[in-house]
C-alpha cells in the first residue's frame, strides 16, 4: 500500500484506538488554555477587522465565535477563532510540530463538532488524532521545512485540521484522502509575517482551511488522493528532507505514545514567543537572585543557537507585535516590569526609553557550540540552552542559564497554573461565576460542543 493510503487508515482506524485516559486529560487542558488566550484576544483590533471582512457579525450559521456569540459557516468562525487564539502569541507549542498545535486545530474542532452536535469527549478525541498528524508531520519535514521559511504552525495545522474535520464528518478513506489532497494546496504562512497580525491569521486561516477541505471532500470535490506520493506531492514540496519511506517506518509508531502525552505541549505563562521564554526566565533569576534595577546594566548578553536570530527578527521593536517575538525587548521588558504581562506589549510599552536603553545595551550572540554545523543543535534548536549575561556599572558580571523554561514539558506548568491563566485571562471580560462555570462544564465529563460554546459569549 502506498504512502497516503497507509496515513488515512492510521487516522481513520488506528490513531482513534489508541486514545486513552491521559490523552483525553491532556486535550482538555489544551482546550482551557486555547479558550484563556482566545479571551485574551477579545476585541482587539486585528480581531475586529476580522469580523468586519468576513461573513461574521449576526446569528445565522452553524459555528459560533468565541466570547462574541457571532455565529458564521464553520469555515468562517474557524478564521475568527483561529487568529484569536494566537493573537496574543499566548498559546501552546510544541518542540517537535515546531509550532503551535493548538490554535490551528481546535477552532476546526470546536466549529465542525458544533454542525455535528457532538459531545465534548468525541470532540477531543478527533483533537487528539489531529495533534499526533501536525507533530509527526514536523519530524518528517524539518529542520529544513522551518529554516526554509514556512511557518509550521500553518502548514502542518492545515493538515490537522483536515484530518481532524473530516474525522467530525466521518468521511470514508476515499473522503479522507481527497481532504489530505485539497488541504495540501491550501496549506500555506510564511515566517517573514512573524510580528505582525498576519503571523496570528496562519492559525485562522489554518483552521478554516481545513474544515472547508474536509467539507468539499464530502459533497464530492476531488484532488490528488495520493498527495503524499510521487514527485511534487505535500512532503516534496515543503522540505528537502522529506522521505516517504522513513514516514512509512514511522507510522506505525504514531500514537505510541501520542506526541500530546510524549514530550507534551509546551503552555506559556507569558504572552510573547517560546524561544524568548529561555531569556525570560534567565532574566528574571538574574533579577530576583540579585536584586539589580534596570539603572544597574551596562551590558546584556544573550547567548543562543543559530536559529534565534533567523527567527525573532525584531530586535529593534517598533510595536507590540514586534516586541513579541524579539528577545531583546522581552528581556528588557523582564527587567523593568519584573515579568512580561500583556501590558508589556502595548504599543506605547514598546517604546519606553527606560526599554529602549536596554535594548541598545542588549547583544544576542551564536556561540560556536550552538551553531548549524552542531547536528545536535541544527536538528533541534529551540531546546537548547540560553544564558543571560548582565554586566552591572559597578563591574559585576551575572550570568544564568536557562536549559527549560518554565511550562515546557521537562518544567512544566501545572494544572493550577493553567487554571489561573484561564481565570486571569476570561475574567477580564466575565464575572467570576460564569468563568468558574465554564471550567465546571469542561470538567464535567457530560458536555457537548454546543453546550460549551453557548457559555462562552460575553454579554
Amino acid at each position: 500500500m502506498a504512502l497516503t493510503p497507509r496515513l488515512v487508515q492510521t487516522c481513520l482506524e488506528a490513531l482513534p484506538s489508541r486514545v486513552n485516559p491521559p490523552a483525553m486529560e491532556a486535550a482538555a487542558l489544551c482546550l482551557v488554555d486555547s479558550l484563556a488566550v482566545a479571551y485574551a484576544a477579545y476585541d482587539e483590533a486585528p480581531i475586529n477587522m476580522l469580523r468586519a471582512t468576513s461573513t461574521v457579525g449576526g446569528h445565522s450559521g452553524a459555528s459560533s465565535v468565541i466570547a462574541y456569540g457571532d455565529r458564521a459557516q464553520p469555515a468562517e468562525a474557524a478564521l475568527v477563532n483561529g487568529t484569536m487564539i494566537s493573537l496574543q502569541l499566548f498559546d501552546d507549542n510544541h518542540e517537535l510540530m515546531r509550532g503551535h498545535p493548538s490554535a490551528p486545530l481546535l477552532p476546526a474542532v470546536l466549529a465542525m463538532g458544533e454542525v455535528a452536535d457532538i459531545s465534548l469527549t468525541e470532540a477531543l478525541e478527533a483533537f487528539i488524532v489531529g495533534y499526533e498528524v501536525e507533530c509527526r508531520l514536523g519530524q518528517l519535514l524539518n529542520p529544513a521545512h522551518y529554516e526554509f521559511g514556512w511557518h509550521a504552525t500553518a502548514t502542518q495545522g492545515t493538515m490537522a485540521a483536515a484530518v481532524a474535520s473530516g474525522l467530525i464528518l466521518r468521511l470514508d478513506a476515499t473522503a479522507m484522502a481527497h481532504t489530505l489532497g485539497i488541504a495540501a494546496s491550501l496549506a500555506s504562512g510564511i515566517r517573514r509575517n512573524f510580528g505582525s497580525m498576519t503571523m496570528s491569521l496562519h492559525s485562522g486561516h489554518a483552521a478554516s482551511s481545513g474544515v472547508r477541505a474536509a467539507q468539499l471532500a464530502q459533497q464530492g470535490f476531488t484532488a490528488d488522493p495520493m498527495v503524499f506520493d510521487h514527485a511534487r506531492g505535500y512532503g516534496q514540496m515543503f522540505s528537502s528532507e522529506w522521505s516517504p519511506e522513513v514516514a512509512e517506518q514511522q507510522l506505525a509508531q504514531w500514537g505510541l505514545p501520542f506526541m500530546l502525552l510524549e514530550p507534551g505541549p509546551t503552555f506559556k505563562l507569558f504572552p510573547c514567543g517560546r524561544p524568548t521564554l529561555f531569556g525570560v526566565d534567565a532574566a528574571m533569576a538574574i533579577q530576583q537572585q540579585h536584586g539589580i534595577v534596570p539603572s544597574d546594566v551596562r551590558h546584556i548578553s544573550c547567548d543562543v543557537s543559530y536559529m534565534y536570530p533567523r527567527t525573532l527578527i525584531h530586535s529593534r521593536p517598533n510595536n507590540g507585535f514586534q516586541g513579541k517575538t524579539s528577545l531583546e525587548y522581552c528581556v528588557a521588558a523582564s527587567l523593568v516590569d519584573g515579568r512580561p504581562t500583556q501590558a508589556s506589549f502595548s504599543d506605547a510599552a514598546v517604546r519606553r526609553p527606560q526599554i529602549l536603553d536596554l535594548i541598545e545595551r542588549t547583544e544576542v550572540r551564536v556561540p560556536a557550540h550552538l551553531s548549524e554545523d552542531v547536528p545536535a543543535v541544527r536538528k533541534a534548536p529551540f531546546e537548547q540552552p540560553v544564558t543571560v549575561t548582565i554586566e552591572t556599572h559597578d563591574g559585576r558580571r551575572l550570568s544564568h542559564t536557562i536549559h527549560d523554561h518554565k511550562g515546557s514539558p521537562r518544567n512544566p506548568a501545572s494544572k493550577t497554573d493553567l487554571r489561573q491563566k484561564f481565570i486571569d485571562c476570561a475574567g477580564a471580560h466575565l464575572p467570576a461565576v460564569r468563568v468558574q462555570g465554564i471550567l465546571d462544564h469542561i470538567a464535567s465529563g457530560d458536555a457537548s460542543v454546543r453546550s460549551l460554546m453557548a457559555l462562552l459569549p460575553v454579554r
